[in-house]
């Protein structure tokens, strides 16, 4: 499984766990989940330190704008960009 799937299903199976299956289904990959009321801060920060873990990464989030960073596809982005930094 390549990073960016395996982050996809990090996040994916995060959403599942709050909210079922059928969140995927309409999810709006663009906006944040924060501000979509899907994840609320304490649960962002879980799930970023649980992919960090999982996934052996060091995620440096100094220079990302926090308004990508907290959408589905920008994290997503974000998090297989920085590996290759």
């Amino acid at each position: 499984m390549s990073l960016t799937n395996s982050i996809e299903q990090a996040i994916n199976n995060k959403l599942i766990e709050k909210h079922g299956q059928d969140i995927l289904i309409s999810l709006d990959k663009k906006n944040s989940l924060i501000s979509l009321g899907l994840l609320d801060s304490l649960d962002f920060i879980s799930m970023l330190m649980e992919i960090e873990n999982s996934l052996n990464l060091d995620i440096d989030f100094e220079e990302a704008d926090p308004v990508q960073f907290t959408s589905y596809s920008g994290l997503i982005k974000l998090l297989s960009e920085s590996t290759n930094a």
